[in-house]
């Protein structure tokens, strides 16, 4: 124990020392009692209180990794623990502040500095917070935010599947009919970076169909996602199209005017359709050629 955390007074002195700095805000000065504590009275009832303290106290001086950690020990010591759910709420804050860029502390060492950022620390507590507290209003904020990192990673399948899970768990609920929503939006980024795989599109429209389902009034949100079905489409076309030009550049009209007519037929409502029906107008005679006229 190094001096300046062994104890000079009794456990309930430097226990309510570290009380009076908290309540004063007095973070440092409430780590080092409530770190006192822990450290020379570990067995103590009172210490595993402080466990929750020095949580809170470490939080509030911006070390999220040391705050977490703290956590997570009164957690496991304390049977029946009174601040179950305020730890989870800064649990949720801290993985959200993991999310944002906060790091851990370098080799998990405490003692060495705050190095290095980690969004797989910010995915591990969300899912500690969805097991813990399966049917909890936080339980679907973590659900949410975990979601939106996955988004933010382009991961986009895993984005939606949290989403949907947000669906299942809470059906009618606010977060649902955002997820809905989002679920149409994150489809749309993905089908922008794979434009050929016909199973985001697909979803997209399952999601729709579901969305209509279950909130048949939600004019604007069913709106919403109509609209990036719509932008799908046009994204599906203009890739069909863009192909029957690179085929058209390399001298094979008859597969050109294949791929000019799938974009017709399979997305006839878009503006792409209109460039493709020109094209297909000026190779007419392959058309005919391969019976597609």
């Amino acid at each position: 124990v190094e001096d300046k955390e062994a104890a000079t007074l009794p456990l309930k002195e430097h226990y309510n020392l570290g009380i009076e700095a908290l309540k004063q805000k007095k973070w440092p000065d409430a780590v080092q009692q409530f770190r006192i504590v822990t450290i020379n009275f570990p067995d103590a009832d009172l210490a595993i209180e402080a466990l929750y303290y020095l949580g809170v106290s470490y939080y509030n001086t911006k070390d999220v990794d040391l705050a977490n950690k703290n956590f997570t020990k009164y957690l496991e010591v304390q049977k029946s623990p009174k601040h179950f759910e305020s730890v989870f709420r800064y649990k949720l804050a801290i993985a959200d502040a993991f999310k944002a860029g906060a790091k851990k502390h370098l080799f998990n060492q405490e003692k060495l500095p705050q190095w290095f950022e980690s969004k797989e620390e910010a995915i591990r507590i969300y899912d500690e917070i969805v097991s813990s507290l399966p049917n909890h209003a936080l339980a679907a904020k973590a659900l949410c935010s975990k979601a939106d990192l996955h988004r933010l990673e382009s991961d986009f399948k895993a984005s939606i599947q949290d989403h949907q899970a947000i669906i299942k768990k809470f059906p009618k609920s606010e977060q649902a009919l955002q997820s809905y929503v989002t679920i149409a939006e994150v489809a749309l980024e993905e089908c922008q970076v794979e434009f050929q795989n016909p199973d985001i599109l697909a979803l997209a429209q399952i999601n729709l169909k579901k969305l209509t389902q279950d909130f048949p009034r939600a004019a604007t949100q069913i709106q919403k996602a109509k609209s990036c079905i719509a932008a799908m489409n046009e994204v599906y076309a203009k890739g069909l199209y863009e192909t029957g030009q690179l085929y058209e550049r390399k001298k094979e009209p008859k597969a050109s005017v294949l791929y000019y007519h799938q974009a017709i037929t399979e997305f006839p409502e878009t503006k792409v359709a209109s460039d493709a029906k020109a094209r297909m107008k000026a190779l007419e005679s392959y058309a005919e050629e391969i019976h597609l006229q």
